[in-house]
């Protein structure tokens, strides 16, 4: 059996925005010698691709949406299954419909709240090259980021070549010329040029 062009590396999750979330849901996949995107609303399907090669930079910046929706889980979650359930329980008059309607909804928000502290952290993850920055909402909790990071960073460094301590040395003391012969050193000179054009004149 041949194998397969592509490896699924994420599930589909929905993108920011709550518009867009409702229709839009991206997902992150494995190529030969790229990473593909894939955003898909049910009815088209639109293919980002990214190059090893190319890829200058993937940063992840965790996120306070997991404190968000456990704070809008579980105070709802809290009221009902601390004071709805006993008082059910305890109230003499209170017959079984009422204890399974309590604890109906009750499970109705602490299920989600215990599904969204097992996935852990939240982050939002962003790809970047030499012409453009993209979002990565596939890669939205920590602990699944940084296992298709751990996946994928073998292949971007045999891609673009690993340096070496000495080489670092080297673009450290003549960042001029060595440092713009790669895409990532393109964009970090880049980057110092624009600090130093905004220093104030003395």
């Amino acid at each position: 059996m041949a194998e397969k062009e592509y490896q699924r590396l994420t599930r589909a999750k929905a993108r920011p925005g709550l518009a867009v979330a409702l229709l839009t849901r991206s997902s992150l996949w494995l190529g030969k010698d790229h990473l593909l995107v894939i955003d898909s609303n049910g009815f088209t399907e639109t293919y980002k691709r990214f190059y090893f090669r190319d890829i200058q930079a993937i940063t992840v910046h965790v996120t306070s949406r997991r404190a968000y929706w456990n704070w809008l889980l579980g105070i709802p979650a809290a009221v009902f299954a601390l004071g709805g359930i006993p008082y059910v329980l305890l109230n003499p008059s209170a017959g079984t419909g009422a204890i399974i309607t309590v604890s109906v909804i009750a499970a109705v928000f602490c299920l989600p709240l215990l599904v969204n502290n097992l996935f852990g952290p939240s982050c939002l993850s962003r790809i970047k090259t030499a012409v453009q920055t993209e979002d990565l909402p596939s890669l939205n909790r920590l602990r699944s980021t940084r296992t298709v990071l751990n996946r994928i960073r073998p292949l971007i460094t045999q891609a673009q070549g690993e340096i070496t301590a000495a080489e670092m040395l080297v673009l450290l003391r003549e960042p001029s010329e060595a440092l713009k012969s790669t895409p990532m050193g393109a964009a970090t000179q880049t980057a110092m040029n624009q600090e130093a054009s905004s220093e104030p004149q003395t």
